[in-house]
C-alpha cells in the first residue's frame, strides 16, 4: 500500500467534538470528477475526510486530482499491478481489508458503478461500516450492458445503507428493488457540479485546443468518445465505418475522436482502414480542454455515462453508442436516441440530428450544481 500526501491532505476541522471520519474511495477518472464536488464539500463540514485512489486510472486520474486539487491520502496503484478484473478484485479486497481497518471510517462513500466502488463497499460490509452511494438508482435492466457495470451497481445497492440518487427515476428503480424509500435521497448528480465548477474557473480558457481553431464556422463538428467494453472489436469497427460513411456524405462535416489509450481502442482507430482527412484520431484530451471541444460542437456521439449527463446540462444534441442507458430521464424526455454500434442508424440518426433544431425546452434532470452540498448535510445528518 501506498501513501501519497496523506498527512497534508487531510481535513480535521478542531473544536467541532465531532471526530467522525469520512472515507471517500474512487478509482477512475470519471469517479474522480463526479466525488471531487463532494470532497471539497466535505472537507468544509465539521468531518474528517480521507481519500482512497484504487488506482484504475493513472495518468487519467493525475490530471483530474490536480484539477480539483485533490492529493489522495492512499494510492493503492492497482493499474499497474492487475491485468482484469480477477486479478482486480484479488488485488484490491485485502488492501482494502488492510487500509479500513487502521483508519476505521464511521462510513464509506463510493459513487457509481465501477468495481473499484463495488470492492470498496463490499470490504466495508465485511467490516460492518455503512456505507454511501452516490449516484444510486440507475439502471439499464441489462445484466450484461453496461458490463460489468450494471451488477456493481446493483451490488452496491445490496450494501449500502444510504442512497444517494440523483433523480426520481432512479429512486423509483431502488424502490422497486424494495430498498427502503427512507434511506433514499434525491440530490442531482455531482457531475453538473463539477460542470459548473470548471466553467467558472480561472484556468479554463487558458485550455483552448488549438485544434478548435482549425475547423471553420461553415463545418459542423461532431465530437465522438467510444471506450466501453461492449463496443471493443467488432462494434468499434461498425461505429468508425459509420464515422466514415458520415464524413463521405456530408463535405460540410468534421469528426474529432479524441481516443482512449486502451490497446483495443488505438489498434482499430489508428489502422489505416479508417483514414479520412476530415476524422481527427486525437490523444484524450485533459478535462478542461474537452470542454471547450464540447462547447464548438453541433452532435456529440458517445458510449459515456457523464457525458451525457453533461451534454443535456450544456444543451448538446447527443446520440448513445450503446444498445441500453441507464440514464433513462434522457430517453423519456426525448432529448437524446440509442443508436449502439448499428451503422446504418448511426449514420441516419446522426444526419437526422444535425438537421434538425437544438430541444432548448427540456429541463435538465440531474438538477442545478448543488448536488455535493445536499450530499454533504445528509452525511452530516446521517452522522
Amino acid at each position: 500500500m501506498e501513501c501519497s500526501g496523506r498527512t497534508n491532505s487531510r481535513s480535521i476541522q478542531k473544536g467541532t467534538g465531532v471526530n467522525k471520519k469520512i472515507l471517500v474511495a474512487f478509482g477512475t477518472r470519471p469517479e474522480i470528477i463526479k466525488l471531487a464536488p463532494v470532497i471539497q464539500e466535505l472537507k468544509r463540514s465539521r468531518l474528517e475526510v480521507i481519500s482512497v485512489h484504487t488506482g484504475q486510472h493513472d495518468e487519467l486520474a493525475e490530471d483530474m486530482l490536480k484539477l480539483f486539487q485533490i492529493a489522495p491520502d492512499y494510492d493503492l496503484k492497482s493499474m499497474h499491478l492487475t491485468a482484469d478484473l480477477f486479478e482486480l478484485t484479488e488485488f484490491l479486497l485485502p488492501k482494502l481489508k488492510e487500509l479500513f481497518i487502521s483508519e476505521k471510517p464511521s462510513a464509506i462513500v463510493v459513487q457509481g458503478d465501477t468495481t473499484s466502488s463495488y470492492l470498496s463497499a463490499l470490504a466495508a460490509f465485511y467490516l460492518q461500516i455503512p456505507v454511501y452511494h452516490v449516484e444510486a438508482g440507475l439502471r439499464s435492466f441489462d445484466n450484461y450492458n453496461p458490463f460489468p457495470e450494471e451488477i456493481n451497481r446493483k451490488q452496491i445497492s445490496t450494501l449500502a445503507s444510504i442512497h444517494l440518487a440523483p433523480t426520481q427515476i432512479s429512486r423509483d428503480n431502488l424502490i422497486a428493488e424494495n430498498i427502503n424509500p427512507e434511506t433514499i435521497y434525491i440530490t442531482g448528480n455531482t457531475v453538473i457540479d463539477a460542470l459548473y465548477q470548471i466553467k467558472k474557473s480561472t484556468e479554463y480558457s487558458s485550455y483552448k485546443p488549438s485544434l478548435i481553431d482549425e475547423i471553420t464556422d461553415d463545418q459542423k463538428l461532431i465530437v465522438v468518445t467510444s471506450h466501453r467494453r461492449e463496443n471493443l472489436g467488432a462494434p468499434l469497427r461498425s461505429i468508425l465505418n459509420a464515422l466514415i460513411k458520415i464524413l463521405d456524405r456530408n463535405p460540410n462535416i468534421v469528426i474529432v475522436y479524441p481516443a482512449h489509450p486502451n490497446p483495443s481502442v488505438q489498434e482499430l482507430v489508428n489502422s489505416n482502414e479508417f483514414k479520412h482527412d476530415r476524422l481527427k484520431i486525437i490523444s484524450p484530451l485533459s478535462y478542461l480542454a474537452f470542454h471547450h471541444l464540447i462547447e464548438r460542437a453541433d452532435l456529440i456521439l458517445t458510449d459515456s455515462g457523464g457525458l451525457q449527463e453533461e451534454a443535456v446540462a450544456l444543451g448538446k444534441k447527443m446520440l448513445v453508442l450503446r444498445d441500453t442507458t441507464e440514464r433513462q430521464e434522457l430517453i423519456v424526455s426525448g432529448f437524446t436516441k440509442l443508436v449502439g454500434a448499428n451503422e446504418k442508424k448511426i449514420i441516419t440518426e446522426t444526419e437526422k440530428a444535425l438537421s434538425s433544431p437544438v430541444k432548448n425546452d427540456i429541463p435538465n434532470p440531474y438538477g442545478n450544481g448543488d448536488a455535493s452540498k445536499k450530499i454533504t448535510e445528509i452525511i452530516l445528518h446521517r452522522n
